[in-house]
């Protein structure tokens, strides 16, 4: 190749990137990402805020149960009537001498119309614990979210009276309470950590698919605007006098290069409200009361982030430009190949065949470190390959599931896959555009291609 070969590039490109971002198409697009990314955490939040409010409301509502029939096997001395003093539970009286057996009370329980009352058995079995049995009447006017906020409080009532028997302070009880976290770590070659094993936890696995299909979304929509864009002027014949001053390898790295543009803006747009998004989830975590599982999915974004330095940023900007570059170079021979506009949709099953596989592989990867670990082999394989890497590596940098040294290594390989399949398409890509016919189909492709490298 030579400077020659690139004549009218930026004619090219200028046009297709202008002509790009005016389309309606596109300013909806970003409208649209922006928004997402913009509003669904503190629209989350504020989800959790109202079920925090909720939950606030529900302890100063009295509980409309009655009357709580209680069979403790265990042998502990459980004071119940401490559970009685919460405020919500000042009405409910608590039973623990019955005259009649467990059996005889569910059956009484079955038997009984609109009562508000329930029986609760507690045993102990050395090897499976404590076991708290909470029977309630399908005829009982007590409402399935008041069963739910009993069985939270009256386990954690519980757990506290186990310990009081066993002479733990309310400060040991706190101590105990807390969640052991375990994290293992691998030292790489480069100096870096990762996170060892290949098992992930569902916090990973929500960020790795979440990645995954937004990169699969750029990359659709850069395929399809620069196949179709190919295909309407080959099929309006307007190719044929864009050649008489333009050189192929132009038009291909023109589009190219408009859509890899109109990519970073979007996803450029996209993170910067994400970021601004952040700003305003800290405003209304800030003195409120949240759902905890609310809470903790925003602590799980942010520490992310947290752990991202500068070199993992250039290297999964630099990939995922390459990986859409590499889709979009398969979209362009794809569109280069038919001679009506008609006709794309069926040259798209090859290509959309080949996306499909990849994206499948990188979403069973993914399932499988949820739920196995020793997939080493296979995940530096769908991190190394192209067209499969394209998807996840990104998302797999970013949460350190790969280390520093294997996606550079990932990056040098796609940017050589990339750099050769434009080379050879750029060998094909004049005769692909001139012909006119039935559509060429994949074996056509590579028979063309080995007749044009070779000459």
């Amino acid at each position: 190749m030579n400077k020659s070969e690139f004549r009218g590039f930026k004619q090219v490109f200028m046009f297709e990137f202008i002509t790009g971002i005016q389309k309606a198409g596109f300013k909806v697009f970003v409208a649209i990402l922006c928004a997402m990314a913009f509003f669904t955490m503190p629209i989350i939040l504020i989800i959790g805020k109202i079920k925090g409010d909720d939950n606030a409301d529900n302890e100063a509502i009295r509980s409309a149960i009655e009357t709580v029939y209680v069979y403790d096997e265990t042998g502990l001395s459980v004071n119940y009537d401490l559970f009685g003093d919460k405020e919500k539970y000042k009405d409910v009286s608590f039973v623990t001498d019955s005259e009649i057996s467990y059996s005889d009370a569910v059956d009484k329980l079955k038997n009984e119309n609109n009562h508000y009352n329930l029986v609760v058995k507690s045993e102990y079995d050395s090897e499976d614990g404590f076991d708290i049995t909470i029977v309630h009447s399908s005829k009982s006017g007590i409402s399935d979210k008041e069963l739910e906020y009993f069985e939270e409080d009256y386990q954690e009532f519980y757990r506290q009276e186990v310990l009081k028997n066993l002479n733990v302070s309310k400060e040991e009880y706190e101590y105990l309470s807390e969640e052991v976290s375990i994290t293992v770590m691998k030292a790489n070659e480069d100096g870096s950590f990762s996170e060892g094993g290949s098992r992930i936890s569902y916090d990973d696995y929500f960020i790795l698919i979440a990645g995954l299909m937004i990169v699969f979304m750029f990359i659709n929509m850069s395929v399809g605007n620069v196949a179709t864009s190919i295909a309407t002027e080959k099929s309006s014949r307007v190719i044929e006098y864009l050649l008489t001053g333009t050189r192929p390898l132009s038009l291909l790295s023109g589009k190219i290069a408009a859509r890899l543009l109109e990519s970073v803006i979007m996803a450029f747009a996209a993170y910067s409200n994400y970021f601004l998004s952040q700003l305003v989830c800290i405003f209304l975590i800030a003195g409120e009361k949240t759902s905890e599982s609310v809470s903790d999915n925003v602590v799980v974004i942010s520490s992310m982030w947290e752990s991202i330095t500068f070199s993992k940023l250039v290297i999964v900007a630099l990939y995922f430009v390459a990986g859409i570059a590499l889709y979009t170079i398969i979209g362009a021979l794809t569109g280069a190949s038919v001679s009506k506009l008609e006709e794309l949709q069926d040259a798209y099953k090859f290509y959309s065949f080949i996306m499909i596989i990849c994206v499948y592989a990188d979403m069973f990867l993914i399932i499988m470190m949820l739920n196995a670990s020793g997939l080493e082999a296979f995940k530096n394989f769908c991190t190394i390959f192209p067209l499969t890497g394209a998807f996840l590596t990104p998302a797999l940098i970013l949460t350190g599931k790969v280390g520093m040294t294997t996606g550079i290594i990932a990056l040098v390989v796609l940017i050589i896959t990339a750099v050769v399949a434009f080379v050879l398409a750029g060998a094909v890509y004049e005769s692909m555009l001139l012909f006119q016919g039935k559509r060429i189909k994949a074996k056509d492709i590579i028979a063309l291609m080995k007749k044009q490298v070779i000459a």
